[in-house]
């Protein structure tokens, strides 16, 4: 009981409006955990990865290997205490983006469930009102466990149908509860129908063929695109850690060369060319490498989503992988391409 007190106070730091905006998405997620509790628990998670982040400066910084960047290998404490609070702050921003998203992939795919069991709920509804049932008793009935979260919900509707709300009403709400737009444009017609008196049975079986039709165009698309998904995750984890792996060891080769000319006093020529002096560490290249990686990761997770569902945040599911596998193929070739040259030289 504490911890729920302790969870619902910290849920005071959002407004009533932001409240409302997350009830709603934990109603389309089927999470019935309170929002008060659901927010504070998540507020007590970002702080804590707050602090993780805040304690860092001051006992990791000391185990890790930081030569190549003397602001970090020996700072200040003003400098610690500043670095701390820029560490918590990401870690807390990264500690968010995760919780929500969490969230938003519950309703998606809570959403997709539902769409794809429509079509035969819908056929099973309308074989209901052919053989006599009454609209009510035939949603009723049509409530299967395979079903999944639409039955929890249709019962729901059937048990509020029996108090004072109407079936009608009671059915709209079935739209408060799912994420789909799909779902709310058939409620919509059946409640038309209801209204005005018409075939039934044969609006719910035209609907359930319309959506059948309309989730194969969509699955052909997605078989269509998927190549070019297959070929952007290529050039991700093949193609730019080799560039990119290249490009940093030719850096290091040309700084040793200018190094090597210096401490001998010859004169800055390279090959008969003259080379200018390099003020960029390859230390330095080597971090935006990574940077750059985890950046064109998350452009690349981004643009796979759009292609293949056409959702922005649906594709970042895949960043995560992305950006080990191109880190990992990175490593791999810098380490190949600089043991290939030092036996050259």
């Amino acid at each position: 009981m504490a911890r729920y007190v302790i969870d619902k106070r910290f849920s005071t730091f959002f407004r009533p409006r932001t409240k409302d905006r997350i009830a709603q998405l934990l109603t389309f997620a089927g999470v019935e955990t309170s929002p008060e509790v659901w927010i504070g628990s998540r507020i007590l998670i970002v702080l804590l990865f707050g602090l993780v982040g805040a304690i860092i400066p001051f006992s990791v910084l000391q185990y890790i290997d930081l030569s190549a960047y003397p602001i970090l290998k020996d700072p200040t404490l003003p400098a610690r205490i500043i670095l701390s609070f820029v560490t918590a702050a990401a870690f807390s921003v990264i500690a968010g983006i995760l919780i929500y998203m969490h969230l938003y992939y519950l309703v998606t795919e809570r959403t997709q469930r539902v769409e794809r069991v429509l079509p035969d709920f819908l056929l099973m509804v309308a074989a209901n009102l052919r053989s006599g049932m009454t609209p009510f008793s035939a949603f009723q009935a049509s409530s299967r466990p395979e079903f999944g979260p639409l039955q929890s919900e249709i019962i729901y509707v059937s048990s509020r149908s029996l108090g004072s709300e109407s079936f009608s009403e009671a059915l709209r709400g079935l739209t408060t509860t799912i994420d789909s737009a799909m779902l709310r444009r058939m409620i919509a017609f059946f409640e038309n129908e209801l209204k005005s008196g018409g075939k039934l049975a044969h609006l719910l079986e035209t609907s359930a063929e319309e959506i059948r039709e309309t989730e194969e165009i969509k699955r052909q698309m997605m078989i269509a695109t998927k190549s070019y998904a297959i070929f952007l995750g290529f050039i991700l984890v093949f193609g730019l850690p080799l560039l990119l792996s290249i490009s940093t060891q030719f850096l290091s080769i040309f700084t040793d060369f200018q190094k090597n000319i210096v401490a001998t006093g010859d004169t800055a020529k390279i090959a008969g060319l003259s080379s200018p002096k390099l003020s960029v560490d390859s230390g330095f290249i080597e971090a935006m490498a990574f940077v750059i990686i985890v950046g064109t990761s998350i452009l690349t997770s981004v643009l796979i989503g759009v292609i293949g569902e056409g959702k922005i945040l649906y594709g970042l599911k895949f960043f995560p992988p992305l950006a080990l596998g191109s880190i990992v193929m990175f490593i791999i070739f810098k380490t190949v391409i600089s043991g290939f040259v030092g036996e050259l030289i």
